[in-house]
């Protein structure tokens, strides 16, 4: 990023800021095996985490004739409050995310997760108020990677798309980045390949948060 510095980071959530994969798997073992689905199938789902879930569930059992209801009726069975204790920060974004609201570094977060676990999910990381704002499918009319979320932290900021930053770990963040002429980052830590999300773009990639901290202190100076 070269010129102005950035006024903005906007971060997805799930494998970016945070390590949720454990939970979301057992989500996944949980559904797959109320179904007597194979439980191969889940490594083709996880392929669209980054998408809201419902899509996730489109993509992945639509081709097979599985009843969508029936898949996203089995998955929000699972009791993810109860394995919150899975839940963790990946190592030094707590303290990132402290430098960086030390200097003054407006946040916001863009994702694919419903409002009220992504809420719960930052209390148990001790992360509330450090975002705002906090788009999820909750807010908008279409999600990842349709450039709304990014549109509505841009206003809710009064910012220009070369302004803000957006990290993430999935092709759907970077897309989406990509789609809103948003600037971003890929993450190393989550979901998704180095390969996978070149595609799409990004102007660095942070194999682990040590590097990603190096890319946001150089870019929020002009």
């Amino acid at each position: 990023m070269t010129g102005a510095a950035m006024k903005l980071i906007i971060w997805d959530f799930d494998g970016t800021l945070a390590d949720t994969r454990p939970i979301i798997e057992a989500g996944m073992d949980h559904t797959l095996e109320i179904l007597g689905l194979d439980p191969g199938l889940k490594a083709q789902w996880l392929e669209c985490v980054g998408l809201p879930v419902e899509e996730g569930i489109r993509r992945t059992f639509g081709p097979l004739g599985v009843g969508l209801d029936q898949v996203t009726r089995a998955y929000r069975s699972f009791k993810h409050t109860e394995h919150d204790h899975l839940l963790k920060g990946f190592a030094g974004v707590s303290e990132l995310l402290e430098e960086l609201r030390g200097i003054g570094m407006p946040m916001a977060i863009a994702s694919s997760k419903r409002g009220e676990p992504l809420r719960r999910q930052l209390k148990v990381l001790g992360w509330e108020g450090y975002f705002d704002p906090m788009v999820t499918p909750d807010e908008v009319q279409a999600g990842k990677p349709d450039p709304e979320s990014l549109r509505l932290c841009l206003q809710a900021h009064g910012l220009a798309p070369g302004d803000a930053v957006m990290v993430g770990d999935t092709p759907y963040d970077l897309d989406m980045a990509q789609r809103a002429g948003v600037p971003s980052v890929a993450v190393g830590h989550g979901f998704s390949s180095q390969s996978a999300m070149a595609a799409y773009g990004p102007r660095a990639y942070a194999p682990d948060t040590a590097a990603l901290r190096d890319i946001l202190l150089a870019w929020s100076r002009p």
